[in-house]
């Protein structure tokens, strides 16, 4: 069974009184920029840099996942994580781009021996919002996939159905504040951008908490992007799948503007807010049922 008060004591939440939880959603903000030097062929430090501090979270967690369900592959970086904190875990990878996926197996190489036991991998290529196996697995994780999705809410309802109760959630996204100068300056250029799949985290607690969720955690981080090429901008924001997530009346106008700044170097840098989200799954009842609970007089 999972130990509530273990799992959330090292990340904030704080049981009411009496041992009995609160459906509070506990929040927390860090302004600190944190440079990051962008101007390698690496494509995947800042997915390492999210997965390292998730990973982080886990120390104090007493609970010991069988199943893990990577949703969004990142070359490897969490899994590799995760399997040397739960050695004995079971991993199943689902992500909707097939070349993400590629680049986690290839990294991962399978020996024959992997491969005849069962030791492998699966992957999956489907949408976020395509529906997975349900209650299936202990811990779902999902480094910066949620960001090729429509919406969050059909993803948080998949993502409810496919762990077991009181299943445990890690996921990381960025935030409403990501890009926002240079959407600013794109602005000023008579380039209007609309970011509808990026969002505050008091808002993406609340979706959390009405869709199958309960004690979600939020907090958020600010990266800052130093770039001296514009190849390296756009191959980031490509890994990212952050800028084909924005909406513009001329796309091409704004990747031409965007090419202009960093020509002309008025453009080096971006920040990036991210947002680290953990919650845990809810009991389902049937339809008609309720949860009653009793609490003890004081």
């Amino acid at each position: 069974m999972l130990n509530i008060c273990s799992l959330w004591g090292k990340i904030g939440v704080r049981p009411s009184e009496n041992g009995f939880r609160r459906p509070d959603i506990y929040l927390s903000t860090h302004n600190l920029l944190i440079p990051k030097y962008m101007n390698t062929p690496d494509h995947w430090q800042i997915h390492r840099h999210l997965a390292r501090d998730m990973d982080e979270r886990l120390q104090l967690v007493r609970y010991v996942p069988q199943h893990i369900m990577l949703v969004g592959a990142d070359a490897d970086e969490s899994r590799s994580l995760l399997a040397e904190r739960y050695p004995k875990a079971v991993f199943s990878e689902y992500d909707p781009r097939p070349t993400f996926l590629q680049a986690a197996a290839e990294v991962r190489k399978p020996n024959l021996w992997q491969k005849l036991t069962g030791k492998s991998i699966p992957q999956y290529c489907r949408d976020l919002d395509e529906p997975l196996p349900e209650a299936a697995a202990d811990m779902l994780w999902a480094n910066l996939s949620l960001i090729t999705a429509e919406s969050p809410v059909p993803v948080f309802e998949n993502w409810a159905r496919a762990l077991k109760t009181d299943g445990l959630l890690f996921f990381t996204h960025f935030g409403i504040d990501s890009l926002q100068a240079l959407a600013g300056r794109l602005k000023k250029c008579g380039i209007a951008c609309e970011t509808p799949m990026l969002f505050d985290m008091h808002d993406l607690g609340d979706m959390l908490f009405h869709h199958g969720f309960y004690d979600p955690v939020m907090d958020t981080a600010k990266l800052e992007l130093n770039y001296r090429h514009a190849d390296t901008f756009w191959q980031d924001m490509d890994t990212f799948g952050l800028w084909a997530s924005l909406e513009f009346d001329d796309k091409a106008a704004a990747k031409a503007a965007v090419d202009k700044m960093f020509a002309d170097g008025s453009l080096n840098s971006i920040t990036l807010e991210t947002v680290y989200g953990h919650a845990v799954k809810k009991q389902a009842l049937s339809q008609g049922e309720s949860l009653v609970q009793f609490y003890p007089k004081h």
